[in-house]
């Protein structure tokens, strides 16, 4: 019977098909929503008397203390257009650094990471979200889909606190991954 149901909705509705698919693997990968939710919270809370980089801001800052990065935002919130790959700060400079929904977006990701490792402090924090399941958004390209364990080997540099799995909207197609870090 089982089959048969797979066989009439691959056939006829294919998109059900994969709709059902993706919500089983969401399932298996386990949604740490809260938990991300509950960890950025507490880790912007912290940044109130640290120095703080923030890179790429859409629509807000987290504080107006933070130091905020984006290449191509020219936006008034923007601190700094620098390149994510060559950040023209000092060495060890940031006690918290956030990344969020940007990674996917440079040529070359691990060379990015590299620079955020080289300007977080010692025991500083990092925190950077990229896509899983997301639709294609230029801006101005599109590059990467990285998976949790793809996350942690970009992030092999950094000592793990929390990683995993978000649902955005409670959406099965829309997601992404966090990773939770600091600097040994």
């Amino acid at each position: 019977m089982k089959k048969m149901i797979s066989r009439f909705l691959e056939r006829y509705f294919p998109g059900i098909r994969y709709f059902l698919l993706y919500k089983r693997a969401a399932r298996k990968m386990g949604d740490k929503s809260g938990e991300r939710t509950r960890l950025f919270r507490e880790l912007v809370e912290q940044g109130n008397t640290k120095k703080c980089l923030q890179i790429g801001v859409r629509n807000q800052k987290y504080a107006p203390h933070w130091i905020s990065v984006d290449r191509f935002d020219m936006s008034p919130l923007i601190d700094f257009h620098y390149d994510i790959h060559d950040l023209k700060f000092d060495d060890e400079s940031f006690d918290i650094i956030v990344c969020n929904a940007i990674l996917e977006h440079v040529e070359n990701p691990q060379k990015a990471i590299s620079e955020l490792f080289r300007v977080l402090k010692k025991e500083g924090r990092v925190w950077i979200e990229v896509p899983f399941n997301q639709p294609y958004h230029p801006s101005p390209n599109d590059y990467w889909r990285v998976s949790p364990e793809g996350v942690k080997i970009w992030m092999k540099d950094f000592r793990e606190l929390a990683s995993g799995f978000f649902k955005i909207n409670k959406s099965a197609l829309y997601n992404g991954i966090f990773f939770y870090g600091y600097k040994p």
